[in-house]
């Protein structure tokens, strides 16, 4: 699954256009390889700031066993590898050093892997219920090289090699890294002893990674358009006593159900418009015109916080259901030619 396409930009230098367009290519092809995966995150661009240090990631992908930092590098002519891990590049015939991709992808691995694990209860809490935490999780990098470069593998150390590869194979490597045992292999399966995560800790990773406001019950904050009817909204107040506190709030079908209208916005860039509605297997969501990222219609209920809800949708109009008070409410999508689907 995409969490976060590649930002499009261009910039006024040659040498940085190439990076941005190698950058591009490998977005590319993780999206042909995980955008129907649910057990594969891609986040590209993400930036990540911690204990005074950033870390900007070309391409993170989040999976059930881990966390793989992949760099995109864009060279012309030929790359040199020598069993010191060093690296060199010919332009024009011309030889020259030139700084390790492998090694600028672990440091960024290693301040996520910080981030991640100085936040833990925030990240996992109780929601996850993981014994290991999130520092046993695999943690491994790739470096992803221009297709036309020439890369000279000869004297670098296997695990250097195994980490260097052009723009077409990364989605192999990466596969071959993550090692998904098929389930007809039951018995590499049982042998298997990488903590794993479900897709709901996969989701909520992801979301805290992202920046993706929060409820108590993780899920995101949308901002809401609320009736100003006075004298439905006093209908609606309730007076609660410490023993009314204490107890878990039951379904009122006798009551009329209020229709509160909600506007999604982008998750990733905050837009309101140009946003349309699609499905998956998620369940119902909205696809950001301006960034292209996605962001789910499913939200708690606004009237009793319950995260037991779900979307619903009849011909245009989708409705936000909450099985624990009934109340539902209406999205208002702002669509590109400013057409608002209801």
């Amino acid at each position: 699954m995409i969490l976060k396409e590649k930002t499009q930009t261009i910039s006024s230098s040659a040498k940085l256009d190439a990076g941005i367009k190698q950058e591009q290519d490998v977005a590319f092809y993780l999206r042909r390889a995980y955008k129907d995966r649910d057990n594969v995150m891609v986040i590209n661009d993400l930036r990540i700031e911690h204990d005074g240090e950033v870390a900007q990631i070309d391409h993170l992908i989040v999976y059930s066993y881990g966390f793989i930092v992949v760099e995109s590098k864009s060279i012309r002519g030929e790359v040199s590898v020598n069993e010191h891990g060093e690296w060199s590049r010919s332009y024009k015939g011309q030889w020259s050093g030139m700084p390790s991709p492998i090694k600028q992808a672990e440091l960024q691995l290693k301040l996520l892997k910080q981030y991640l694990c100085a936040n833990t209860l925030q990240v996992i809490g109780k929601f996850l219920g993981i014994q290991q935490g999130l520092g046993a999780r695999c943690y491994d990098v790739f470096c992803a090289i221009s297709s036309d470069a020439i890369i000279d593998r000869a004297n670098a150390t296997k695990e250097v090699a195994d980490k260097l590869v052009k723009s077409e194979f990364i989605a192999d490597a990466l596969d071959k890294k993550m090692n998904f045992i098929k389930f007809y292999r039951l018995v590499a399966k049982t042998f298997d002893t990488r903590p794993s995560f479900n897709s709901d800790e996969l989701m909520r990773i992801s979301g805290f990674l992202l920046g993706e406001p929060t409820t108590q019950a993780n899920h995101p904050v949308w901002p809401i358009k609320t009736n100003t009817d006075k004298s439905l909204a006093n209908t609606n107040k309730v007076n609660l006593t410490s023993s009314d506190l204490a107890k878990p709030r039951q379904p009122d079908f006798s009551r009329p159900v209020a229709s509160q209208q909600i506007t999604p916005q982008c998750k990733h860039c905050g837009n309101q418009s140009a946003l349309t509605a699609h499905s998956g297997r998620y369940g119902y969501y909205v696809q950001c015109g301006s960034c292209g990222g996605n962001t789910a219609l499913k939200r708690p209920c606004m009237d009793c916080g319950s995260g037991n809800t779900k979307v619903s949708k009849s011909r245009q109009l989708f409705r936000l259901i909450c099985k624990q008070c009934n109340q539902q409410s209406i999205f208002s999508i702002r669509t590109g030619n400013n057409h608002r689907i209801r």
